[in-house]
C-alpha cells in the first residue's frame, strides 16, 4: 500500500479522511498526464541538480530511503535535525555581521553599530598583507582600535585573514587577556583554515603544514573553549561554482585535516571537535540550502562517530554550522533584487538549522557595502527571527518527504566524494594536484551553460532587465594605507586557486559596455499585424535584448513590410528583430526581412524557431534567431559586435 501519509484517525478516534479513497501514485499520475497531455513527464516536471539528483514533481512516505533514520532528534545522531537539543535562549542563530571597510576607525564604528542594532556577534574582514579587500591591520594595536568598546565577554567575535589567521589570532588572544575576558566569557572564531586560504590565493606563504601546526597548538594552549580555533569553510568553493555535493566534500575533507591533525599531536577527539567550526555557502535555492545544512551536520556527524566520538546529548553544540549568505549570487545590475535573494538564503540557511548566519548586503557586489545595504542585511535576518519567528521552531523542515529525501541525496552524494578525496591522499594533495579544481570547472561550465541559454534565470540580469536603472550610489574606499603589509617567512605552499566568479559577471560586462557607449544600442521590434498576435514574442525579444544593455524600440504591430521598414528607418536603430505568431511569419517574415534590409539593417533577428523554414529565412537576410533555450551571451555578443558596442 502507498504511504501518503493520510492520516485517517487521531488519538482521540476522530475520523478525519475515512470518508475519502487513500489516493495512489498511480492515480495521481493519470491526472498529471491529463494536466500535460500526454507529454513527457520528465522533461516538463523533473530537473535535475548538477550532481546528478533528480528533482521530483511530488515526493511521499515511500520516497524516504528504507535506511532513513526516522527516530532522529535535534542533538542526537546523526545531527540532521540539529546540533542542539533545545532551543538557544539567546536567540534562535548568532545574527553575524561582517565588517569590511579599510579604516580603522569607521571599521571601529561599523563593529558598534552592527552590535547596537541587533546584531550578536561580528566578523572582522582583515587585510594584515596590504592586498586590500578588508581592514587595514599591521599590528595588535590596529585589531584593538577596531574592537574599540566592543564587549568582548558578551559579542563573538570571527576572524577572517586568509594566511594571515594564526598572527590574528594571537593579537586576538592578547586582546581579550588585556581586556580580562576569559574562559567561557570569550567566544567565536579564530578562523584558522589554512586550506581554504590557499584554494583563495593559491599561496601560503609559511607553508600550508606549518599553519596547521601553529592552529593546533592554539588549541592545546586554549583557555576559552567557547572561543573555537578551526574554520572548515567549503565557501571558496561554492563562490568557484561547485555543486552541493563537492561543496560537503571539500567542508568535510577540510574539517577531517584538521580533526586528524589535532588529534595526532594528543588533543582529545571531544576537544578537538569543539574547536572546529564547519561553514558553507547559503544558496537562493532554499530547499537545496536547507538540505546541504542539514546533510553537512549528518555527515561530519559520521565522521566523529567514526573517529571514536558518540554524538549526543552528551556535547550539545558540538557540531557548529556557519553560513555565508552572498557572493557568487550578488548582482551589480539591478541589485535590489539581492534583497530577495539574500532573504531567499537567510531562510534556508536557518531551516535548516544554521548555528550563525552572515548575510552580503545588497550592494556589496559595486564596492563597498553602504549604511542602508548593512543595514538591510542586519534586519533580513532580524525579521526573519524576531517578526517571522522562523526560530520558535526546531528543524521546521524535518519530516517533510521532499526535504528528507533530499538531505539525504546530498549527504550520500557528499560523502562520496568526501571519500574520493581522502583515498586520494587527503584535500591538501588533491588541491596540489590540481584535480579538485578540475572538477569544480567541469560543474561551473554546466551551469554557465544554463546561465547562458536562461535555463537557470537571474532575475534583473537575464530576465527581466531594466534598462536605464537608477543603481546605489558606491561606497568609495578611503586612500590606502601607505604602510607596508605584513609578510610571513617560510616555505611557501603553492596551489591553483579557485577563481571566485558571480554568475551576472556575463551579462553584466555587455550592459557595462552598453551602458559606456557614446549611445545606448537599439533594436526595433518590427511587429507582424495588429493587435495581441505578436506581444508575447515582442517581450520576449525585448527581454532577450535588455539583458545585453540593448533597449528596444518600435511603435506597436505594422500592416505590411513597407510599413515595418519605413518605421525601421525613421528609428535610427542598426538592427531588428520581427516578432509575430507562425501563421504570420509563413506569410510575411521573408517580405519583412527583405524590406528591412533593403532598409539599411545590419543585423536582423526572428523572434521564434525557425522550423524547416530556415533557409528560406536566411536566404532573405535574417541573420539569426532568438528563442527560449538559445544562448542568448552568444547571440549578445555577436550583436555587441555589429553594432559596434
Amino acid at each position: 500500500m502507498s504511504r501518503v501519509g493520510i492520516v485517517t484517525a487521531s488519538s482521540n478516534g476522530l475520523v478525519l479522511a475515512g470518508e475519502f479513497e487513500e489516493p495512489t501514485r498511480e492515480a495521481w499520475l493519470v491526472e498529471v498526464d491529463k494536466a500535460i497531455k500526454g507529454g513527457d513527464f520528465d522533461k516538463i516536471l523533473v530537473s535535475t541538480t548538477l550532481d546528478g539528483i533528480r528533482i521530483e514533481p511530488l515526493y511521499t512516505a515511500d520516497d524516504i530511503a528504507v535506511e532513513h533514520d526516522e527516530s532522529g532528534f535535534p542533538g542526537f545522531a546523526p545531527l540532521s535535525r540539529g546540533g542542539q537539543i533545545a532551543p538557544r535562549v539567546d536567540g534562535a542563530w548568532d545574527i553575524r555581521a561582517c565588517v569590511t571597510h579599510p579604516d580603522v576607525a569607521v571599521a571601529n564604528a561599523h563593529a558598534l553599530t552592527e552590535l547596537r542594532n541587533g546584531a550578536t556577534s561580528l566578523e572582522l574582514i582583515l587585510d594584515l598583507d596590504g592586498e586590500g579587500g578588508g581592514i587595514s591591520v599591521r599590528t595588535q594595536a590596529d585589531l584593538d582600535r577596531v574592537l574599540n568598546e566592543v564587549l568582548l565577554d558578551i559579542a563573538p567575535v570571527s576572524i577572517r585573514a586568509g594566511a594571515y589567521s594564526i598572527l590574528a589570532a594571537e593579537w586576538l588572544n592578547l586582546i581579550l587577556a588585556d581586556r580580562g575576558v576569559k574562559g567561557v566569557q570569550a567566544a567565536g572564531c579564530l578562523g584558522i583554515d589554512p586550506i581554504a586560504a590557499l584554494a583563495t590565493h593559491g599561496e601560503i606563504p609559511q607553508g600550508l603544514n606549518e599553519a596547521i601546526v601553529e592552529g593546533v597548538s592554539l588549541v592545546q594552549t586554549s583557555t576559552t573553549p567557547r572561543l573555537r580555533v578551526f574554520r572548515a569553510s567549503s565557501v571558496v568553493a561554492a563562490e568557484a561554482g561547485a555543486s552541493e555535493g563537492q561543496e560537503l566534500a571539500f567542508a568535510l575533507a577540510s574539517a577531517t585535516t584538521y580533526l586528524r591533525a589535532m588529534t595526532q599531536a594528543g588533543v582529545d577527539i571531544a576537544t578537538a571537535a569543539s574547536h572546529i567550526v564547519l561553514e558553507v555557502a547559503a544558496d537562493v535555492d532554499v530547499f537545496a540550502t536547507i538540505a546541504k545544512v542539514r546533510a553537512l551536520r549528518h555527515c561530519w556527524s559520521t565522521v566523529l562517530q567514526a573517529s571514536g566520538l558518540t554524538v549526543d546529548a552528551q556535547y550539545p553544540g558540538l557540531v557548529q554550522v556557519a553560513a555565508h549568505a552572498g557572493g557568487r549570487w550578488l548582482t551589480v545590475v539591478d541589485p535590489w533584487v539581492n534583497l530577495l535573494r539574500g532573504t531567499a538564503a537567510t531562510l534556508g540557511a536557518v531551516v535548516g538549522g544554521a548555528d550563525t548566519l552572515t548575510v552580503a548586503a545588497f550592494d556589496s557586489g559595486t564596492g563597498l557595502p553602504s549604511d542602508l545595504g548593512r543595514r538591510l542585511a542586519r534586519n533580513t535576518q532580524l525579521l526573519l527571527q524576531d517578526e517571522s519567528g522562523i526560530g520558535r521552531v526546531m528543524d521546521p523542515a524535518g519530516g517533510s518527504y521532499y526535504v528528507e529525501t533530499l538531505t539525504d541525496a546530498f549527504a550520500a552524494v557528499g560523502w562520496k566524494g568526501f571519500q574520493t578525496i581522502e583515498a586520494e591522499g587527503g584535500l591538501v594533495a588533491v588541491l596540489a594536484k590540481g584535480s579538485y579544481q578540475l572538477q569544480v570547472a567541469e560543474v561551473a561550465a554546466k551551469r554557465d551553460k544554463l546561465i547562458a541559454t536562461r535555463k537557470q534565470p537571474i532575475t534583473g540580469v537575464s530576465e527581466f532587465p531594466l534598462i536605464g536603472e537608477r543603481r546605489p550610489e558606491v561606497s568609495t574606499a578611503p586612500a590606502a594605507d601607505t604602510r607596508e603589509g605584513i609578510r610571513l617567512p617560510g616555505t611557501a605552499t603553492t596551489a591553483n586557486p579557485l577563481k571566485a566568479r558571480r554568475l551576472a559577471e556575463p551579462y553584466e560586462a555587455l550592459r557595462a559596455a552598453a551602458e559606456a557607449a557614446k549611445v545606448t544600442p537599439t533594436i526595433f521590434l518590427a511587429n507582424i499585424g495588429t493587435g495581441p498576435s505578436y506581444v508575447a514574442r515582442a517581450t520576449f525579444s525585448s527581454n532577450v535584448f535588455g539583458t545585453g544593455g540593448v533597449d528596444s524600440v518600435g511603435d506597436g504591430g505594422y500592416e505590411n513590410a513597407e510599413a515595418a521598414a519605413a518605421a525601421f528607418k525613421a528609428s535610427g536603430a542598426q538592427a531588428a528583430v520581427i516578432c509575430g505568431t507562425d501563421a504570420a511569419y509563413g506569410e510575411q517574415a521573408i517580405a519583412y526581412a527583405t524590406a528591412l534590409k533593403a532598409a539599411g539593417a545590419k543585423f536582423v533577428y526572428l523572434a521564434g524557431r525557425p522550423g524547416d523554414a530556415k533557409a528560406d529565412y536566411e536566404a532573405a537576410g535574417i541573420d539569426d534567431f532568438a528563442y527560449m533555450g538559445v544562448d542568448v551571451l552568444s547571440t549578445l555578443q555577436r550583436l555587441h559586435t555589429t553594432l559596434g558596442v
